[in-house]
């Protein structure tokens, strides 16, 4: 996790001296043997993994190993003699003895990201595969971006060397809009092939779960109403059952996107005549989907057991295990159009995407999602050769001789039963087709003749983040009882939600904005631009004035000393070099394209002040600042001043202090991804949650009694500060202590809402319903930084610890003859003498709020009100691209910390630095 507190910092400069030597992305190479064959070696982004033992996987790696062994006879035939012929393009090599060696990518990765972000971190760092995987939302992005190389060139030879029954084989018709279409100069081209078929989106369920709730089998006609119903009879939350799998996070409307055409909606619509997508998920049917998916999701009911409970689905990333436990009903997946999934048939059912509420017409529509798995070529290749070879192995994988040995694998391993009875039939297993699961064959078809391509247009990787936004804000206000009884009038709110979400959208997606918006944006971010340049020339002025150092009278001022201090130059030499170069070089490469609609592969605009204007009126980036700046406060103040008061405790301990100081630093050895998930097991939602199993016993007196303790501690410490006329501290301490006190009696409140009993008994009963810690915007960023206390706690205050050793125990003793009471002598004995020490503590803590992202990352995503200025940066950058508006934000955020940083660095400028300890 330490990689990844800098991960921002250090790919920024990584893409600025990309800049500066030239994106080298080509992965592939030719190796000449000595023994005279030519080895060309291709990088694939997927390649199955010749370690597993699974029949599918086995299937695969038959047909790598087929490619492998054909290869030199395809060369020969199509490309020997090409390539003999023009030795200058293709090089002095042996083409009468080729050979492939396809290897598997491995570059730069984040933790959780998915597969949205390792092809766009690979590009940005250079170390792109040959050939690179593609999605439906993220393929008009590559496309424009000029990262894949056109299949349909004549002098290829690719796809026009193909017959029309091997591209029929290969596309199904659907994929074709989203593979062929205009290019940045604006001619059509087919850009990717299909890697593994088409896939449909359909509901498994499992039938011992159905089975023990007395709910039917879904059959292929099933509606939503069915759907609800169902949900309702599965979910029971003391057994931690549910009915449905949904998933959350910053993509959450992924799973709402079904719902959205199944009422008759569209995400995205396009204009052939200006090629020009908008965004359109405001309509009536769209508010009709997201109304039933809130219901589905967030209807309040109570239990048996009279707890409040919300909703009927399981909303979590790591639901997938809870599905393999038998605990969710219905999940949504993919079906691949070669290989049925293999699953038990005997636990689990497949059944098509319920059908919509019916329109004003009676109709019910279905629309399940359909997708595919592509891949292309990289259009930084360098060696055609390479670039040839690749498409080969495109071809190849989904030709039929590449089918038929997936399909002979599977029926050998025992599965033929899961390949698709077209493939089946097409290749002699007809004896088999009467095994394949029943209906299954008719549910894909359904999926596929019902199914909607997932929206490919204009910067439609961003589609999903936006259209989460209001399925995020109709949540929180169900949750708070704030949506209206009647189902019409709910809708209603639901469509004005989704306007502001198709407003946003149009504006950050698709850049719609009316020539006096854009004037009056690029004069504000001029007048900011100056503000900047001035503030960075003043800071700098006057960080030089401050370790300058005042001239003496009669004395000689040494200025640099080269001579006189030339050993130090020498060993301070490398440090100096190795910031400069890793820091000030990519800093300085890497500012201009906070100017410029910045383009990985080349072909940067400049855009002048726009992607500062836009800045200035972007909501989601002052957000961002807002949660940094709550972040950065709960951050300094649990994490620097906590271990200040640890050491003074170990330090003051008569017996135990060795035991103590252990179980304090043991944490430390673990290591941070296993504090993450240690504590997302601590923040379970149900009953069932650590956290939650403790605070279900505690009485609303517990929590009343613990928040006053706290309250009383800092109000002791708030009261001698106010003795001593240190009045601005005193009055943070009385606030830091309300505040403890409202927090923990927040809990004692909830108590005395629920119940209806009176006062008296309510102060020792204890809550009914579990918290939803990282679901709740009051708690997700106060549970973000405790991982960080709870970790950092031990090792934080051993510095104090060493520091407590060089203070006199006459002081103490003083204190204790002027009466001085514990408190006393922590305010006005320890923290005085530490204050230099505490001071670069201070500065560290707080900078590093600002950076420390990874447990945000790793708990929430930046859901839930806690995506931070950092946070949304890197997403701005290496997750959609926008390098230039991402450099812009930098820039700012920089401005916006650099005068604290000038303050702290005068005050550090003026201390005086000795050893600690006895001295004789």
């Amino acid at each position: 996790m330490k990689r990844l507190n800098s991960s921002i910092s250090f790919r920024s400069g990584l893409v600025a001296l990309a800049l500066c030597l030239g994106v080298s992305a080509s992965a592939g190479w030719i190796e000449k043997k000595e023994d005279g064959r030519t080895i060309i070696h291709v990088k694939a982004f997927r390649l199955p993994d010749p370690t597993r033992t699974d029949t599918k996987t086995r299937a695969d790696v038959a047909v790598i190993k087929e490619f492998t062994r054909r290869f030199p006879q395809i060369f020969r035939e199509r490309y020997k003699a090409k390539y003999e012929a023009d030795a200058g393009k293709y090089g002095d090599f042996d083409w009468e003895n080729v050979e492939i060696e396809l290897q598997q990518f491995s570059g730069i990765t984040v933790e959780g990201m998915g597969m949205d972000s390792r092809p766009l971190m690979a590009i940005a760092g250079g170390v792109a595969p040959d050939i690179l995987y593609v999605n439906f939302r993220q393929s008009d992005t590559y496309i424009q971006e000029g990262f894949l190389y056109p299949l349909d060139k004549p002098e290829d030879g690719y796809l026009s060397g193909m017959t029309q029954e091997e591209m029929d084989f290969a596309v199904h018709e659907k994929i074709w809009p989203v593979i062929k279409r205009r290019g940045p100069g604006g001619e059509e081209h087919t850009w990717a092939m299909p890697f593994g078929g088409v896939l449909g989106k359909v509901i498994l369920y499992r039938k011992d779960l159905l089975d023990a709730a007395g709910v039917a089998y879904p059959q292929n006609d099933w509606t939503w109403e069915d759907f609800f119903e169902a949900c309702k009879k599965l979910t029971d939350p003391k057994r931690g059952t549910y009915g449905a799998r949904f998933g959350k996070g910053k993509s959450e409307s992924w799973y709402w996107v079904t719902f959205l055409w199944s009422a008759g909606g569209e995400a995205m619509m396009y204009n052939p005549e200006n090629d020009e997508w908008r965004a359109s998920f405001d309509t009536r049917a769209a508010a009709t989907a997201l109304e039933f998916y809130t219901r589905i999701c967030n209807e309040h009911w109570v239990d048996d057991t009279g707890r409040n409970r919300y909703g009927y689905a399981y909303k979590e990333t790591e639901a997938g295990q809870k599905w393999e436990l038998g605990q969710i009903g219905f999940y949504p997946a993919y079906i691949d159009e070669k290989l049925f999934s293999t699953i038990n048939p005997d636990i689990t059912g497949m059944v098509a995407v319920p059908l919509g509420y019916a329109d004003e017409n009676g109709v019910r529509h279905r629309g399940g999602e359909l997708n595919s798995r592509m891949q292309g070529l990289f259009s930084d290749i360098k060696d055609p050769a390479v670039r040839d070879a690749a498409w080969e192995f495109l071809k190849f994988h989904e030709s039929k001789d590449a089918t038929r040995i997936r399909t002979r694998i599977m029926v050998e391993g025992g599965l033929g039963r899961f390949v698709n009875p077209r493939y089946l039939h097409l290749f002699g297993y007809e004896d088999l087709i009467r095994l394949a699961p029943r209906g299954w064959e008719e549910t894909f078809q359904i999926a596929i003749e019902t199914g909607k391509p997932e929206p490919y247009g204009r910067n439609c990787q961003l589609v999903y983040h936006v259209m989460t936004k209001p399925l995020i804000t109709a949540e929180t206000m169900a949750r708070a009882g704030e949506l209206p009884e009647d189902q019409g009038e709910r809708v209603a709110v639901m469509q004005g939600l989704l306007k502001d979400g198709v407003s946003e959208a149009n504006e950050k997606m698709i850049g719609l904005l009316t020539p006096k918006e854009v004037l009056v944006r690029r004069t504000c971010a001029t007048g900011l631009l100056i503000l900047i340049v001035i503030g960075f020339t003043l800071v700098f002025r006057k960080i030089i004035r401050i370790f300058t150092p005042p001239k003496i009278e009669g004395a000689e001022t040494v200025t640099w000393g080269f001579v006189k201090y030339r050993w130090g130059y020498v060993i301070i030499i490398p440090a100096v070099l190795s910031i400069f170069f890793w820091r000030y070089v990519p800093l300085v490469m890497g500012s201009g394209m906070a100017f410029q609609n910045y383009r990985i592969m080349g072909g940067s605009e400049f855009v002048g002040v726009d992607n500062f204007a836009n800045l200035l009126w972007d909501a989601e980036w002052w957000r961002a600042v807002w949660n940094s700046l709550r972040y950065s406060f709960l951050v300094v103040g649990l994490t620097f001043l906590p271990p200040v008061i640890l050491a003074v405790l170990l330090q003051e301990i008569p017996r135990g202090k060795i035991l103590f100081r252990t179980l304090f630093y043991l944490p430390a050895v673990i290591t941070g991804l296993v504090v993450i998930y240690l504590w997302r097991s601590f923040y379970e939602k149900s009953e069932f949650g650590v956290l939650n199993a403790v605070v279900l016993k505690i009485p609303a007196i517990g929590f009343i009694l613990v928040g006053l303790t706290l309250f009383l501690i800092l109000y002791f410490f708030a009261k001698r500060l106010w003795l001593h006329e240190v009045h601005w501290v005193s009055v943070i301490c009385f606030l830091a202590g309300l505040g403890m006190f409202w927090f923990f009696a927040s809990f004692a409140f909830r108590v005395f809402k629920a119940s209806p009993e009176p006062f008296w008994v309510d102060l020792f009963l204890p809550m009914k319903d579990p918290y939803e810690w990282l679901d709740d915007p009051k708690t997700a960023m106060l549970c973000c930084v405790l991982p960080m206390v709870w970790a950092g706690m031990g090792p934080g205050c051993l510095i104090y610890l060493a520091a407590l050793k060089g203070i006199a125990p006459d002081f103490y003793e003083a204190a204790d003859i002027d009466g001085a009471t514990f408190i006393d002598k922590i305010l006005f004995v320890v923290i005085p003498i530490l204050k230099p020490l505490l001071i670069i503590q201070f500065v560290g803590v707080f900078i590093a709020s600002w950076q420390n992202t990874a447990f945000i990352l790793a708990m929430t995503g930046g859901a839930k009100g806690t995506e931070v200025a950092g946070l949304h940066i890197f997403y701005k950058a290496y997750l959609y691209l926008k390098f230039g508006p991402a450099t812009a934000m930098a820039w700012v955020l920089g401005f916006m910390l650099i005068g604290f940083t000038v303050d702290r660095l005068r005050i550090l400028s003026r201390l005086e630095f000795k050893t600690t300890g006895n001295k004789d």
